[in-house]
């Protein structure tokens, strides 16, 4: 009788380890919900568009330029202590923004919310892909990335409900019970890393600290440099010290004993493409999140909830397609799902760019679902692809690294695409004759050729996946095929 309790007792650790894994996806991926309170927030504190745009943009920048330390952390000194102070970080923080006086604080304690949510993302994938054999690896990436997607879900639907109903802090505040849950769960059922792994090399403390002024410097100039001008002397002095500090991060990280980067994973081509891909994909379909909005409003006559329920259906239909892209993982194999899924994506964002001011809610939510679904698919697919090209010891590097590709893409989207929409609208409108109806006309027309601009992104995403995951196929059954000799002649 002992064996079935002790199968029973594993199978429910193993239960609770995963739903750690998700919860932390869950939680980091609540966030979305920020862009329907942005209306609210900017009445109650006070603030102009301009200001109230740094409560998103310091906590893109922070959870950027941290995440790969926190992963590269919790390879060398355990998970569960990054999980738990990520967890415990990030509760901490949805407290203070809550009862916040005014917009600096608020800003201040979304830096220390990035700090959490980096934690929760560099770590969460790398503890799930413990809780399934190898084998099963696609299955484990799909529910990550799944439980990513269902808290893209619930923070658009909840969070319209509760800014309307109580207030925008409750966005933050609703989010405590699950914070609470991660806590406990990251206490009792995580493994503690033995006390004789601490003895080791120390944290490149050196890399981490160059990686974020990068970082930094690279995003906020980015950021600046669309509202200040690109000739602002913050501007001009913030973009050239990125690579300085990037290219003193890289020399550091060759003397390292424990390099936040180490370079051998530079040289495994699953992890290049799994990090490429991501962030060409993210660079091009990002448009749906800050030019998308603004079509829902303008040429369709939306409100907040119009735009609610079709974000929604984009994360319902992301949930659904993660979960059955790593099923579809194990069962074939993560080139054609990741290829399929960016195709996939594709067509929706160039469908999308087909819309006008006379089309239904129904065609809108259709071209967005496509979106959604092939998005899933993909990141189930990067997902499985990276977590089994690198070594286990480097499981939260790797998380780190897609999450920081996924960031820096959507950063970038914001920065030149946004650029480029501003371009293009500016060139269409001086084409047109002067009336009422010209911006409304200039607008979609730049609409779709930036919604063009994201599905030719997400087609050299494919190929990239494509010819970088075939010759990855390619030099693994190679490897596979070496070793089978070797261990003939060994038994020879």
């Amino acid at each position: 009788m002992t064996l079935p309790l002790e199968s029973e007792t594993i199978t429910r650790t193993r239960l609770l380890v995963a739903a750690a894994a998700t919860l932390g996806m869950f939680l980091a991926a609540l966030d979305t919900s920020l862009n329907v309170a942005l209306p609210s927030m900017t009445e109650d504190l006070d603030a102009d568009l301009q200001s109230i745009q740094w409560v998103i943009v310091a906590f893109v920048a922070t959870q950027a330029a941290l995440v790969m330390g926190a992963g590269s952390f919790a390879d060398r000194f355990g998970l569960r202590p990054v999980y738990i102070f990520g967890a415990t970080t990030y509760l901490a923080a949805m407290f203070a923004i809550a009862f916040s006086p005014n917009l600096e604080t608020v800003v201040g304690f979304r830096v220390l919310q990035a700090l959490g949510t980096g934690c929760l993302f560099a770590v969460s994938p790398a503890i799930a892909a413990g809780v399934f054999p190898s084998h099963r690896r696609g299955l484990s990436m799909g529910f990550a990335v799944g439980s990513q997607a269902l808290g893209m879900l619930a923070g658009t639907i909840g969070a319209g409900l509760l800014v309307g109903w109580i207030g925008w802090e409750w966005i933050f505040l609703g989010r405590t019970p699950f914070a609470l849950m991660a806590i406990v769960l990251g206490i009792w059922v995580l493994e503690r890393r033995r006390a004789a792994d601490a003895q080791g090399p120390a944290f490149d403390v050196a890399g981490a600290v160059l990686l974020v002024g990068g970082l930094l410097c690279l995003i906020i100039g980015l950021r600046l440099g669309r509202s200040l001008g690109w000739t602002s002397p913050v501007v001009l002095t913030l973009l050239p010290l990125a690579p300085v500090f990037l290219g003193t991060f890289w020399r550091v990280e060759r003397a390292a004993n424990w390099p936040v980067l180490p370079g051998y994973l530079l040289r495994l081509r699953g992890f290049i493409v799994s990090s490429s891909s991501m962030f060409l994909a993210n660079l091009g379909v990002f448009v749906i999140w800050f030019i998308f909005p603004f079509y829902v409003a303008d040429s369709l006559g939306g409100g907040a909830l119009t735009l609610g329920l079709m974000l929604a259906t984009l994360a319902f239909l992301n949930t659904i397609s993660s979960g059955v892209g790593g099923w579809l993982c194990d069962r074939t194999a993560y080139l054609p799902v990741g290829v399929g899924g960016l195709a996939i994506m594709a067509a929706g964002l160039l469908y999308l760019g087909f819309l006008d001011m006379e089309s239904s809610l129904g065609h809108v939510a259709l071209r967005v679902g496509i979106v959604g679904a092939g998005l899933g698919l993909f990141q189930a697919a990067t997902y499985s692809l990276m977590l089994s090209s690198v070594p286990s010891d480097r499981f939260g590097t790797a998380g780190a690294a897609l999450s920081l590709s996924q960031s820096c893409g959507r950063v970038l989207s914001v920065a030149i695409i946004g650029g480029i929409f501003g371009w293009r609208s500016d060139h269409h409108l001086a084409e047109l004759a002067v009336g009422a109806e010209a911006e409304g006309v200039a607008f979609i027309k730049a609409f779709k050729d930036v919604f063009l601009i994201g599905s030719s992104l997400g087609v050299l995403a494919a190929l990239v996946f494509l010819v970088g995951g075939w010759r990855t196929s390619l030099a693994g059954t190679s490897s596979e095929r070496r070793l089978a000799r070797a261990s003939e002649i060994g038994r020879d």
